[in-house]
């Protein structure tokens, strides 16, 4: 039975408080849990998916929960013959309004993103050494595997974000509501699940995961552009948000801090944004681990002194610092 307002109703389906059906019904359409149940079946026939996944807030140290973590298993080589194991991770927050999310500040990409992330491994980075050159290079190691040349890496993302919200009869942004609703309980979960996936220092073979952040919103979503004739507004499917954050003291190039970039894409476009951009962005993250799952798992490589230019790509010439080839 459905549940009512009849006062002959059993107890356990019986409404109170002048509740009424439709009330209950508006109210759950509007919370967002219907859209994270639509997103869950789209995702479980490919990926291995845990609703309302708990995570230890990196701020205050609260545990929390995000909609949707979805886990995929990336084709790998027996261990035997690979150390490593790619998988994908994507986070993902589910939001529904009837009123707009509003990106401002289109930006390019920046040189390094720290968000998405190869995490899993038991190194910072990757040395590079050569046959020519005493010095030795470091690289992170999506830089490693030509990652951050691919398009998806590079796509153009926006500064800020806004939500509408009423103010009487006008339309007023607040930036505070996408930023506590999306932006930080992404990154909070994406770092959990970095500092979870660290290996002990004794591991031999490495599950690699290439971790990605995804906002998906049943809402209309604007980019607001300047112009010579004022605003110009024009509305998209895929919005990237890029997120900066000082670094530790200490670390390397603190002065520069780190970037982050969080997806946010309608549900209508959530299946051309995995087909089309991430799954292609992840194989290629793939055929690198296979290539070079020495290299990953030592941390060490070594490149020929004639080959070695980094600007045109690093992951088909680099081999384990033995100089033995790691080609699959």
């Amino acid at each position: 039975m459905k549940p009512t307002d009849e006062p002959d109703a059993p107890a356990w389906g019986q409404l109170r408080a002048g509740l009424t059906l439709d009330a209950l019904q508006e109210a759950v359409e509007k919370s967002g849990y219907p859209l994270q149940s639509t997103i869950f079946q789209l995702l479980e026939r490919d990926f291995r998916v845990q609703q309302e996944w708990g995570f230890r807030d990196r701020i205050s140290g609260e545990m929390r929960s995000i909609d949707l973590v979805a886990i995929r298993e990336l084709q790998h080589a027996p261990p035997q013959e690979s150390r490593i194991r790619p998988t994908l991770a994507v986070m993902i927050e589910c939001k529904q309004s009837d009123l707009p999310y509003v990106f401002f500040s289109t930006s390019p990409a920046p040189w390094k993103l720290d968000l998405p992330v190869i995490c899993g491994l038991g190194i910072a980075d990757v040395a590079v050494t050569t046959d020519d050159n005493p010095s030795t290079w470091h690289f992170s190691a999506a830089e490693a595997l030509d990652l951050t040349s691919h398009a998806f890496h590079n796509a153009e993302g926006f500064s800020i974000v806004s939500k509408c919200a009423r103010k009487g009869s006008r339309l007023e942004l607040s930036g505070t509501e996408a930023y506590s609703g999306i932006v930080m309980p992404l990154i909070s979960a994406a770092t959990h699940f970095i500092e979870a996936s660290r290996p002990p220092e004794t591991a031999h073979w490495f599950d690699a995961y290439l971790v990605c952040a995804v906002a998906v919103v049943d809402a209309p979503m604007v980019v607001a552009k300047n112009s010579s004739t004022g605003v110009e507004l024009e509305a998209r499917p895929w919005c990237r948000l890029f997120r900066h954050e000082p670094k530790n003291r200490g670390e390397f190039l603190g002065e520069v801090g780190r970037h982050l970039a969080v997806d946010v894409i309608h549900k209508d476009f959530v299946a051309e944004y995995f087909n089309g951009h991430l799954l292609p962005f992840a194989e290629h993250f793939r055929e690198g681990t296979l290539r070079n799952h020495e290299v990953l798992a030592t941390g060490e490589g070594f490149i020929e002194g004639h080959q070695f230019n980094p600007s045109e790509g690093l992951r088909d010439f680099l081999k384990p610092k033995s100089g033995e080839s790691s080609s699959h």
